[in-house]
This record gives C-alpha cells, structure tokens and sequence, in this order.
C-alpha cells in the first residue's frame, strides 16, 4: 500500500479528531455557562461531571487531529501553507492555554466542589471559583478558533486571509464573552430583588 493510498483514511481520521474538538469545545463553553446558572451545589455536580468527560475527550481528539495532520503534511502538502502552519500553531496554543488556563480552574472548581455540602446554596469559595472571569473568557474563544481552523482547512487560504480569519475569530472570541458576561450580569441583578 503506498502513502497516498493512506491518506483517505488520514483524512477521516483527521475529521474525526475534527469533529471530537468541536463537541468537546462546545460542551467546555456549556459546562461555563451552566456552572455560572447554577443555583445548587447538586447542580454544579451534575455539570462538573462532563468535565471530567471532557479531560478525556480533549486529548484523545487533539492526538488525532495532530497525528493525521502531520501525516497529511509529510505526505501530500508540505509546509510552508498558510492555512497548515496557523492550524497546528493554533491547535498547540489552544492546548497550552487549556493545560495553563482552564485545567487549574476546573481542578480548583472540583476540589472546592468534593468539600462543598449538598445544599440549595452554592458556598461563597466555590461560587467564587466558578465566577473566575479569566474561566470565563477562555471558555469562549476555544469554538471560534475551532471554527476558523474548519474555514481554513477548506478554504486553504494565504497568509493574508488565513491571518484575517484567525484575528476575526478571536475578536469574536472576545465580543461574545463580552456580551455573555453583561447578560449573565444583568440576570444575576434581576433576580437580586426576588432573592430578597
């Protein structure tokens, strides 16, 4: 069998990898926005057990995604392609920033969570764990960049544009936890009243 003869299945297997980074970024974004709804302890709980799914998922995904990838390089492309080398250099930055940025916080949002009571009320430690803004923006930009990684794989644009999408998916990044964040503000603020 030679080498282009395996690269269908590279193919598949990179879409795959693909398509496990899209569930798993897109349940991260939900598990953040659920945990900050999260009116109870038990609820929290409930949440913080796809993270635990997502611990799994997340690695496995990303090593096919980079196996394939490189396989596909050395293969058929080669480097010096716009859309290739901003791809992996955005899957290794999205990977560092989930080891550096959102693992402590998720650890730290579990161990508060297994000496946390069952209650109807969050305790202030952890609620304040979950309300971590930098947990929060982060949560956001990893399905943009997700996204843009998609538009330039069938795109395979130049440096130009390929730059441009990734600029503009992180400005989107950015806006939509923006605007998540003021909307969460003004529902919180809201049922302030009602609390009391």
């Amino acid at each position: 069998m030679t080498i282009m003869a395996l690269y269908p299945y590279a193919l598949l297997v990179h879409i795959v990898g693909i398509v496990g980074l899209c569930v798993a970024v897109s349940l991260e974004a939900a598990t953040a926005f659920r945990l900050r709804a999260a009116k109870t302890t038990v609820q929290v709980r409930e949440w913080m057990f796809i993270s635990t799914i997502l611990e799994k998922l997340l690695p496995i995904s990303a090593v096919l995604v980079l196996l394939s990838g490189l396989y596909m390089i050395l293969a058929v492309w080669g480097w010096g392609h716009a859309w290739i080398d901003l791809s992996l250099c955005m899957l290794v930055a999205l990977g560092i920033g989930g080891a550096v940025i959102n693992s402590p916080r998720m650890k730290a949002i579990h161990q508060a969570l297994a000496a946390a009571p069952d209650g109807p009320i969050i305790d202030d430690p952890l609620k304040q764990l979950i309300a971590d803004p930098v947990l929060w923006m982060y949560a956001q930009i990893p399905g943009f960049m997700a996204l843009a990684a998609i538009v330039l794989m069938v795109l395979k644009l130049d440096w130009p544009g390929s730059i441009a999408v990734l600029i503009v998916a992180l400005v989107l990044g950015l806006v939509s936890a923006q605007l998540s964040k003021r909307t969460s503000r003004n529902a919180q603020q809201q049922a302030a009243p009602d609390v009391a």
